[in-house]
């Protein structure tokens, strides 16, 4: 029975989405092909082969910093400063992030069942206890749906990649089907002494496929 009613429930939802951008078309003409990642470059780049990770990422909007905090949401005294990650010839932003601070980053699309995220972290002289990783998801309006705690990546280092983290599996799986349309990545510095500057956001939304 409990999985005959949660069957019916997704499908309900499959279905009065698909009503609501049949109905409002000029608002909603994306909607569908968000929900199945069909919205989402075709392809990337395998920025991080040197390091051994052969996935294709694609850079997220702005994540590099070099149009400023354009379209990122920036509180707690994180701004946006000189200086880029030394791996790549280009750019020369990145994101400071001293303790307190909070940054979430424009809208990136989502794929079907998974989006794993990398990027560049420095936090030379940081006593902090790193940076803390969530990825908020949003449906209809820019109503937030859930968020997925990612992960924390260790601080005290220089310029170096982050390690690639994956969401997939429980909850996540079941965001595209209930409306999710996008994400946005929330970073937060965890305690006092926080030295991290945050470069190339990089976002791979096919991560299911492997």
């Amino acid at each position: 029975m409990a999985a005959r009613l949660g069957s019916r429930f997704v499908l309900a939802t499959i279905v009065s989405v698909a009503a609501v951008a049949l109905c409002a078309p000029a608002a909603n003409a994306d909607l569908l092909g968000n929900l199945l990642g069909n919205n989402c470059p075709s392809a990337g780049k395998q920025v991080f082969a040197q390091w051994g990770d052969f996935r294709s990422y694609y850079l997220a909007p702005n994540g590099g910093l070099e149009n400023g905090s354009n379209g990122w949401s920036l509180g707690g005294g994180a701004f946006v400063a000189s200086g880029n990650q030394p791996f790549f010839g280009s750019g020369s932003h990145s994101l400071s992030l001293p303790s307190g601070s909070r940054a979430l980053s424009p809208v990136t699309c989502i794929g079907p069942n998974a989006l794993t995220l990398r990027m560049f972290g420095s936090d030379v002289g940081g006593t902090d206890g790193g940076v803390h990783v969530r990825v908020l998801w949003y449906g209809l309006l820019n109503r937030l749906l859930g968020a997925t705690d990612y992960n924390t990546f260790a601080g005290g280092g220089a310029w170096s990649p982050t390690s690639s983290v994956k969401s997939s599996g429980g909850f996540n799986l079941l965001l595209p089907l209930i409306g999710s349309t996008s994400a946005r990545i929330e970073l937060t510095p965890l305690g006092g002494g926080s030295a991290w500057k945050i470069d190339d956001v990089y976002v791979d939304p096919w991560a299911s496929r492997d």
